[in-house]
Parts: C-alpha cells; structure tokens; sequence
C-alpha cells in the first residue's frame, strides 16, 4: 500500500474495521459521555465512537502528554538507583480533527528536536493519527485561518472524508500505510467521482466559518513589538488567572516536575501540566519573578502564539484555531478577540503618533 492512496471504507465495515484494529492496539475515539458531552476515551466497541461530534473541549493531546505521568522511580539508600519507567503501548487515536493533529505535530517538534523527550517520543512512535475532517465547523473553530484544518493535506497517518454512507479514506504516512494494509481487504479503490465529492465538500466546509482570526496582522504586530504595554496590562487586568486557556491549548506544551517521598530512601519523579499564566511557573528560588504582573504573563503568552521568533524555530506560529480559548476563557481573551483588540490598540495609537 502506498503513501496518497485514496479508498472507500463503506460506513457498513467501519465496526469491522476497528474492531480488527483493536485487536493491535487500544483505540482512542471520541466517546459519548454522561450528560451528553463527548470526550475522546479508550472505547471497548466500535459502536461506542461518537463520529458526528464536533470537537472534545479538552485537546487528545493528553494521551500523549498525560495530565501527570511519572518518569522514573528512584532509591537513594546506599546508592543512587534509577528504575526508569517508559510506556510503550500501542494506540490509535481515531476521529482526531485535523487542529488537533497539526498541534501534536507541533508537539513533536518540541518535544522531539533538539533533545528528545523519551516519554513524549515513545508514546509518540507508537500512535496513528486517523483524522477526521470537519464537515460542519462548530461557532467558535477559526483552523481555517491557521493552516491547521477544516482538511489537512499532510500531517495525518490516515484521514477520513465522511461522504454520506462511507468515509474516503487517505494514506498520509509510511505509518499509515502499514496499518492500513492488513485490512485492505476492507477498503475499495475510490473513484474520480469520490474525490470530486470530497473536494466539493472540503470546499462548502471552508464557506460555514464564522469566526476569523487575522493571525499574520497580530505576528507582525507582537514580533515588532508594536503593541502598546497599556494593551497588555489592560490583558492582565481582565484575566482570572484560571489558566483554563493554557490548559485546554492543544499546542500548549508548559509543565513542571516534582519528587515525592515513597518510603525510606525510595522517591517518584512526576511531571504534570503547568501554566504560564501561573505567577509560580517564572518564580525563581530566589523570590524573584521575571513576569510577575498579569499582563507580563498574557503578552508572553501571546508572544509565544505569534512572533517570528517561534515561527522560525517551531516551522509555524502556535495557534491551531480550535477554537477552545474561546470557550473557556470567561473574560473573552481568546485568540480572534485579543487579535481584534491589538490590531485595533496599535491603528489607534498609529494614529496618535502621526503628524498634525
């Protein structure tokens, strides 16, 4: 099977599809839960997948970063005795939206460039990514103006078009093809009128976007370091400082690690998520803190977001447009209306600087 091969998977051989993949590996798809939310979850049967969610207001990246996690185990009694602690489990994550697969992209990056992460890369290796696009893009999903979604064109392991009674079925990656090929006996060649159906309906969900958000005006903004300081402590002075925006970024990648005691000479080194929108998160041993007011912390946030310095060294600035800072935040600081804010601060203050 070769990478940018197109087949029919009829929505009829999806249970059996999964059901064959889950026999290798645990399944990770969005699942309905009590009350009526969906949140992505390891799902015993293929009838559990919830294929027409719009999107988990918590990002899967936490099957790859999990919200805590040990890294290893240690005995300090006679020696120093390190017992490393490594999971390498095999999963897929199906129904992933294409925001969320360029945020784990953007995740490996960073994770995985320069010195890598053992954890982060293990679990990394050992996952497909089966994308699903977006038909019906929710209120809030601004992708469209990221580069990340409604449709990705690389990125994903396998992606999937839903078109009424069966998904087009795309192998994006050698990773891809090689799960895909012990069940090509469940997949039909697509035709030249599938793939006109899916362009046709990639293009009507490209129409359906209400939220935009003019992130190249913002880079060039923050990168030039335009925008008035007021602007940012006037951030600061709106944010609850929940860390809801930090938390629910599938690209955000901030944590902190902590040893705790087990015994007599014997500890556990964690890591958790953290926030840089926490004071305690720049705090030093010594008491000082290099961001210590709250709009010092919102301007770096968003520094990291938009500016040429990230972009060059990430290959992409860090936003996915999911869309999930819009919900959560309660004092609407999310991406589009901080966007909207600068753009409007640094026209205003353009013009007070100009001449009479």
């Amino acid at each position: 099977m070769k990478v940018g091969s197109a087949f029919i998977l009829d929505k009829a051989r999806v249970g059996e599809f999964i059901e064959s993949l889950g026999s290798e590996m645990q399944i990770v798809a969005p699942k309905r839960q009590f009350g009526g939310d969906v949140a992505f979850a390891a799902i015993k049967h293929p009838d559990e997948i919830s294929w027409d969610y719009g999107n988990d207001i918590h990002p899967p990246k936490r099957f790859l970063l999990p919200h805590y996690e040990v890294l290893f185990r240690y005995k300090t009694n006679d020696s120093i005795q390190i017992e490393p602690v490594m999971e390498e489990r095999p999963q897929a994550i199906v129904g992933i939206r294409s925001c969320d697969v360029t945020a784990l992209r953007q995740q490996e990056r960073f994770f995985c460039s320069q010195i890598c992460d053992p954890h982060f890369e293990s679990r990394s290796k050992n996952t497909v990514l089966f994308s699903l696009v977006c038909n019906q893009p929710r209120e809030e999903c601004f992708c469209i103006c990221c580069d990340s979604g409604p449709y990705l064109f690389s990125g994903y392991d396998v992606q999937l078009t839903d078109l009424g009674d069966r998904f087009l079925y795309e192998v994006g990656s050698e990773k891809g093809a090689e799960v895909s090929a012990p069940r090509e006996h469940l997949l039909a060649n697509a035709s030249e009128k599938d793939l006109k159906l899916r362009d046709s309906i990639w293009l009507n969900a490209d129409a359906k976007f209400q939220t935009t958000s003019y992130l190249a005006k913002a880079i060039l903004f923050i990168s030039a370091n335009e925008v008035p300081q007021s602007v940012w402590d006037q951030f600061g002075a709106e944010c609850f400082r929940c860390g809801s925006c930090t938390n629910l970024c599938p690209v955000c990648s901030c944590f902190n690690v902590e040893d705790t005691k087990d015994g007599d000479g014997a500890f556990t080194r964690w890591r958790y998520w953290d926030s840089c929108q926490f004071a305690g998160f720049t705090r030093e041993a010594s008491g000082y803190n290099p961001r210590a007011t709250f709009g010092s912390r919102v301007q770096r946030r968003f520094y990291h977001k938009a500016s040429y310095q990230y972009i060059t060294r990430d290959g992409r600035h860090g936003c996915v447009g999911c869309g999930r800072c819009v919900v959560g935040c309660m004092a609407d600081l999310g991406v589009p209306s901080v966007v909207k804010r600068l753009r409007r601060a640094v026209s205003e203050q353009a013009k007070l600087e100009a001449p009479a």
